[in-house]
């Protein structure tokens, strides 16, 4: 990554910036993975009905159940593993981006960051940590489309939120503040995609070749 990052260096003459169009450009380079994502949550949403319906019928044989979800998961073409693609492409890239900034932070600074002498210094403020945590949280929180708002209850994205903000908090508390500036760079790409899903056509794109109409 280090030549990428210095070609992008001496196009913007600052750090920060060639990291924000790093993120941008591995963003869009996993824009496809992501979008399969979106539509399997999508997916998996608009056929929450008929889950509910099993799990009543079903509520005690638990074998049956499982096999009557499998069944209804191949209609559909639902595949439970593939929300873990995204997650699964971007850690050995999160990994390199630590190893790139313990290694060559210590030469790095940005005008964006201006309370740290380099990269490769954690946040002594923690403000770049509470920011990449808080976007994630408020990532959960927005669904795809409005009309599937309703398919999840409050309680489950507290929960899902008060789980990811710990957890981000963990990982970025000490980290070098290039790699906080990355992962609230990459935050708010997510979160501007999960807007454009809610528009007429992102939904459009969500549901192309759905087995299931809206």
């Amino acid at each position: 990554m280090v030549p990428l990052l210095t070609f992008l260096f001496h196009l913007a003459q600052d750090w920060g910036i060639a990291v924000l169009l790093l993120t941008l450009f591995v963003r869009l380079l996993l824009f496809p993975f992501s979008l399969r994502v979106a539509r399997q949550q999508a997916l998996q949403m608009k056929i929450q009905p008929e889950l509910v319906s099993l799990r009543e019928r079903y509520k005690d044989k638990p074998a049956d159940l499982m096999m009557e979800t499998r069944k209804i998961y191949e209609k559909y073409g639902v595949k439970p593993m593939a929300m873990f693609t995204i997650a699964l492409l971007q850690m050995p890239i999160f990994m390199g981006m630590y190893s790139l900034f313990i290694t060559h932070g210590a030469t790095m600074s940005s005008f964006l960051i201006p309370w740290v002498l380099t990269f490769a210094e954690s946040d002594p403020w923690h403000v770049l940590p509470i920011a990449a945590a808080s976007l994630a949280c408020l990532t959960s929180f927005l669904p795809l489309s409005p009309s599937v708002g309703t398919t999840v209850s409050n309680r489950q994205r507290i929960l899902t939120a008060l789980l990811m903000v710990p957890f981000f908090l963990l990982v970025l508390w000490k980290a070098p503040v290039a790699l906080c500036l990355y992962w609230i760079a990459g935050s708010m790409f997510g979160l501007l995609e999960r807007l454009f899903y809610r528009t007429v056509w992102g939904q459009s794109l969500l549901n192309r070749k759905m087995r299931v109409q809206a």
